[in-house]
């Protein structure tokens, strides 16, 4: 572990964001709003990348498009920022997007969908399908990877299990890439390992984990695979690339994303941090998550023929 890890482990323990998450449904939607007051879509207005608003859903939601040079990209990242489907993405998820797109010298699209504070789950669904639906059109499936990180990295995947739900309207994207896939516990048996890694855990506990599911179901009826990606039909998924921190609640459900894969002979990696904390990828502060930062960039360009 390296010495800058340990700065930035410590540092927020003693911030104590992981406190946030063990707050009880009501108060945690506040302290949510709250933050999510500056965190509605907006323009960049730094000059390092070329933005711009794509209207989804006939303009109900907006998507953010970055772009390194005026002219489009052949191929294309979809990426999903993560928050527990309760915060929004703030300036670092976009600058950890614009990384991302211009390391593989790819287009992005980053669309801002609704969060679970005030819509179920499947409004989330309904606007990042339509997104991708709409990025189809443009760059072709097997031109886009879907990249996502904690909630984000399960629509990610949950995007293609949608997909197989209505019977394949779209083609499958080349390939996800999936840090963290948030998943509520789809048993005791995966509850109990949550528990176990909790104390290591420096930022999600296992409380928000098990209360996420109400939030998420708004009072409809919600499928099991939208609330636990685990048990979705991974029939005819694309390659699918797990990151992991080894000090995470969530790495409990890698076991069961890996038999999902394997259930279904969906081509997989997992590739785990050990003593790393959750989405760890996202921080080149420190050389751990430079390395995974390196490293998923290589698995997005792999077989694209783009020298990083």
């Amino acid at each position: 572990m390296s010495i800058r890890y340990s700065i930035a482990k410590s540092a927020l323990r003693v911030l104590g964001f992981k406190k946030m998450f063990q707050l009880p449904l009501n108060r945690l939607i506040i302290k949510a709003e709250h933050l999510n007051k500056n965190r509605n879509f907006q323009i960049p207005k730094n000059r390092k990348y070329i933005y711009n608003d794509i209207p989804i859903m006939n303009g109900k939601y907006h998507c953010l498009s970055i772009q390194k040079h005026q002219q489009r990209t052949e191929k294309a990242i979809l990426f999903f920022f993560g928050g527990g489907m309760i915060i929004g993405p703030d300036g670092g998820d976009v600058k950890c997007a614009g990384e991302y797109g211009a390391d593989c010298n790819m287009d992005v699209w980053f669309p801002y969908y609704p969060l679970c504070t005030r819509n179920s789950i499947l409004e989330t669904y309904k606007m990042v399908f339509d997104t991708y639906r709409k990025m189809v059109a443009v760059y072709g499936a097997e031109n886009i990877t879907l990249l996502g990180f904690s909630s984000g990295a399960a629509l990610a995947i949950g995007v293609c299990l949608y997909n197989n739900t209505l019977d394949h309207p779209l083609p499958m994207p080349h390939r996800i890439v999936a840090c963290s896939p948030g998943c509520c516990p789809d048993s005791n048996v995966q509850l109990n390992k949550m528990k176990e890694l909790n104390a290591k855990d420096i930022m999600v506990d296992v409380a928000f984990m098990e209360n996420v599911r109400t939030l998420m179901q708004h009072g409809e009826s919600v499928p099991d695979y939208m609330l636990s990606g685990t048990l979705g039909n991974f029939k005819g998924l694309p390659d699918i690339h797990f990151w992991y921190g080894s000090d995470e609640v969530l790495y409990a459900c890698a076991e069961n994303f890996v038999k999902a894969c394997k259930a279904e002979n969906v081509t997989y990696t997992l590739n785990v941090g050990k003593g790393m904390c959750h989405c760890y990828p996202m921080v080149s502060f420190f050389p751990e998550g430079k390395s995974a930062h390196k490293e998923i960039c290589q698995k997005i360009c792999e077989n694209k023929n783009i020298k990083l």
